[in-house]
């Protein structure tokens, strides 16, 4: 988990140095580590609890229920736990992605402005210049909390989920 959390930590500051790129801004690694943190969780799981503790995380019967309603119950909860499976890792990677790549296009923006406003008259360029250069030094020191905490989240998720996992309903 701890190696985990550096290394989005990593990619994600790597995008604030000039020219640099965010990784965790392309949605193919936030998956890779999205399906590297569901197979970490499965696997700790299965360990835990066995294989067929491992089935009962799946097929659930509810307790207090018998007969047609467990059966029925059962049904109804195995979809719902194989959905909540797959959700679980597709939220991660859409947290980290969306989040990274969303301080970089509000800072891409704001810099625009000074293109935008680079022929009107000269007090208009030049606040117009400033405001943006302020409020991209602000949204600079935004982002990089945002990466420090994404990487955190996404590290104690992931963390939170093996600990769910590795006992049973």
């Amino acid at each position: 988990i701890l190696t985990l959390f550096w290394f989005i930590l990593y990619c994600n500051l790597l995008g604030l140095l000039p020219w640099g790129a965010t990784a965790t801004g392309n949605l193919a690694v936030t998956g890779a580590l999205a399906i590297t943190a569901m197979a970490t969780i499965e696997i700790s799981g299965m360990v835990a609890l066995g294989p067929m503790g491992w089935i009962k995380t799946i097929v659930f019967v509810p307790p207090g229920t018998s007969g047609v309603t467990a059966v029925l119950l059962t049904l109804v909860m195995i979809p719902v736990e194989l959905i909540g499976k797959l959700v679980k890792p597709f939220a991660l990677c859409l947290r980290l992605f969306a989040n990274m790549t969303a301080g970089h296009f509000v800072i891409l923006s704001l810099m625009g402005l000074i293109f935008l406003f680079g022929t009107g008259p000269f007090l208009v360029r030049w606040g117009v210049a400033g405001g943006s250069v302020v409020f991209v030094l602000f949204m600079m020191a935004l982002e990089l909390f945002v990466a420090v905490l994404q990487a955190y989240i996404f590290a104690l998720l992931t963390s939170v989920f093996i600990g769910l996992m590795q006992h049973e309903h």
